[in-house]
């Protein structure tokens, strides 16, 4: 699209990023709300083994879903492509709602995550349609902190709405807003151009990613169910993940349009800034979703209490965010921010382990610097990222950048619950499909050790 800008007037833009605002609450906040109610989920549906994959389900598909609507948006244009993406998601969203057991609504949460891969990707990708080079970094800035607030609000919000209504409420928090980021955004987004070229999809290279990460991750969350490293359906996932990721790496090199250009693995600012992603969204995610079970579990903390405790790593993202932004427009470099934040956030993860859990001044100090570790590191990241790239490629490497958080926050769940799950497992004898419920009450020496695994 040639100039899209020029279209769209200040209050336009306005709108668009308040309907992107929406959109991307919607996607971050999904990836953490449910932390606080897996314990009265499990308790009154049961299913224990696929307890991981209520969050997990949601973070596997979004990473699938994201570069093929990444792709597609720039075939037949944001608007469309983002409508379809929140429809998804709202679907996802009633059906998990009405869930009557746990297979449903793990699959739920699938179909929602299939609907919240193009949230985040979409929406960061629009801004560069819609702001000239130098408002970008302002515009993704408003985006990263609503992203941290959401994410790391999530367990808050969550807690509140399980203990004073129920764990479904959670779902339907969710309706009217993607409701208003659906009316919002169609409206707002109707004076874009849509792309009058049309090129080839590259399905086989979307196929074979999706079975790649699928199988990966699978993997990941069965050994925390009890399958051991070496047997042989783990060795037969992380095997066909492994040849499916490979095989997708073969295609992107001869496809006429791949979906992962392979010159962007290449570049070494890129690839470096996917790998920070995979950390700093490992602990983001992982830590959002550990941190009430820890609470409630070790603490005896109920789920209201647990939401006032969150706060220290509620406040800490955005306002790492915030300063983050600041320092780039100060020192116009975006390394040593990167490096300091990812520091912090190290700092803060190994000192968790460290904390008694009835601390609560030590807790919420560790849990203020980890989060504003993490914050610091997220708009300096993209900064950088997109620098990284020519404008033709700011698009898709933005996509890529989505990609990589998605799966890290998607790793994060899967080894640091599974850890956890298989500590308990191994010491308790859990037999499938019992309540994890009275877990704080008799296996307390045995949770301790094992979040003191995760945490490390």
């Amino acid at each position: 699209m040639t100039g899209p800008q020029a279209l769209l007037s200040q209050e336009d833009v306005t709108r668009v990023v308040l309907g992107l605002l929406l959109a991307i609450f919607l996607a971050a906040i999904d990836q953490t709300i449910v932390a606080v109610a897996l314990v009265s989920i499990a308790d009154e549906l049961g299913g224990l083994d696929l307890l991981p994959w209520i969050v997990s389900g949601y973070l596997v598909s979004s990473a699938i879903a994201t570069p093929v609507y990444g792709k597609l948006s720039d075939l037949y244009g944001r608007r469309r492509l983002l409508s379809v993406a929140i429809a998804v998601y709202l679907c996802g969203s009633i059906l998990c709602a009405f869930a009557q057991s746990m297979p449903q609504l793990v699959a739920f949460r699938v179909l929602q995550g299939l609907g919240g891969g193009g949230l985040l990707a979409l929406s960061q990708a629009t801004i560069a349609d819609i702001a000239p080079g130098p408002e970008r970094g302002r515009y993704q800035g408003y985006l990263a902190g609503m992203f941290a607030i959401a994410a790391v609000a999530g367990p808050v919000l969550g807690g509140y709405l399980s203990w004073y209504i129920s764990w479904r409420a959670i779902f339907w928090f969710t309706v009217p807003i993607a409701v208003s980021a659906f009316l919002i955004s169609r409206r707002a987004l109707a004076l874009l151009p849509v792309p009058g070229q049309r090129r080839p999809i590259d399905y086989a290279g979307a196929l074979l990613l999706g079975i790649g990460l699928a199988a990966i991750l699978i993997a990941l969350t069965r050994i925390g169910q009890g399958h051991g490293w070496t047997a042989s359906s783990t060795l037969m996932l992380v095997g066909t993940g492994a040849l499916a990721l490979f095989g997708c790496a073969l295609r992107e090199r001869v496809a006429p349009e791949p979906m992962l250009p392979p010159e962007l693995f290449v570049n070494r600012r890129v690839l470096l800034c996917c790998v920070l992603y995979v950390l700093v969204f490992f602990l983001l995610v992982g830590h959002s979703v550990l941190l009430p079970i820890w609470m409630q579990a070790l603490g005896g903390a109920g789920a209201n209490d647990v939401a006032l405790r969150m706060l220290p790593l509620t406040l800490g993202v955005p306002a790492g965010a915030y300063s983050s932004g600041r320092l780039v427009l100060r020192l116009e470099r975006c390394r040593p921010i990167i490096v300091a934040g990812a520091l912090l956030a190290i700092a803060g993860s190994i000192l968790l382990a460290l904390v008694a859990i009835d601390s609560l001044f030590a807790t919420a100090f560790v849990m203020l610097v980890l989060g504003f570790g993490m914050g610091l590191t997220m708009p300096a990241s993209i900064v950088e990222l997109q620098a990284a790239v020519a404008p033709r490629q700011v698009g898709i490497a933005t996509a890529v950048g989505a990609l990589f958080r998605t799966l890290g926050g998607a790793i994060g769940i899967a080894i640091l619950t599974s850890m956890l799950f298989a500590r308990v497992r191994s010491t308790m004898g859990i037999v499938p499909g019992e309540p994890i419920g009275p877990l704080h009450e008799v296996a307390a020496e045995t949770l301790s050790s094992g979040f003191e695994l995760a945490f490390v």
